[in-house]
C-alpha cells in the first residue's frame, strides 16, 4: 500500500506553521478584544481599502456565508460599515471605521511583534528564498 508522509508536504508545514503563527497572534491579540479573523479582515481592508464582501472572503480564503458572519460581527463592534457599491447596489462595500484605523497601529505593533519572533535566527534572505518559493507553489497550484 503506498503512503504519504505529511512531513514531507511543504503544504503540511505551512499548515503547521500557520497553526503556530495564529495561536501566538490569538494569544497577543487577546486583550485587544479582536479575534485572528477579524484582524485579517482588518489587516486585508488596511492594505488593499474598502473592497466588496465577496472579493474580502476571497482573500481570507473562507465562504461568503462566513464573512458575512464575520463583517456582522465587525460592523456590530464598530470595526467596518458596509456600503453599497456605486457600481451595483445589491454589492456591499466593506469599508473600515475611524475606530479601526485610529486603534490599527497598535494592532500592527502586535502583529510585528508575532513576525519578529517567528524570524529569530533567520536572515533577511532565507526569509525572502521562502517567500518566493511559496509564491510558485501557489502559482502552480492556481494554473
Amino acid at each position: 500500500m503506498d503512503t504519504v508522509d505529511p512531513y514531507e508536504s511543504i503544504g503540511f508545514h505551512c499548515s503547521l506553521t500557520y497553526r503556530s503563527f495564529a495561536r501566538v497572534l490569538e494569544n497577543r491579540l487577546n486583550e485587544t478584544g479582536i479575534k485572528p479573523s477579524q484582524f485579517f479582515a482588518l489587516s486585508h481592508l488596511i492594505a488593499l481599502g474598502p473592497m466588496p464582501q465577496g472579493e474580502l472572503a476571497a482573500y481570507l480564503s473562507t465562504s461568503s456565508v462566513t464573512v458575512v458572519k464575520l463583517i456582522d460581527r465587525m460592523e456590530r463592534d464598530g470595526w467596518v460599515v458596509r456600503k453599497p457599491s456605486v457600481e451595483d447596489r445589491r454589492v456591499k462595500q466593506v469599508l473600515l471605521t475611524k475606530k479601526a484605523e485610529a486603534q490599527w497601529k497598535g494592532l500592527a505593533v502586535i502583529a510585528r511583534s508575532v513576525i519578529e519572533q517567528a524570524h529569530q535566527g533567520i536572515t533577511k534572505k532565507e526569509i525572502n528564498t521562502v517567500k518566493k518559493i511559496l509564491k510558485k507553489i501557489r502559482n502552480n497550484l492556481n494554473t
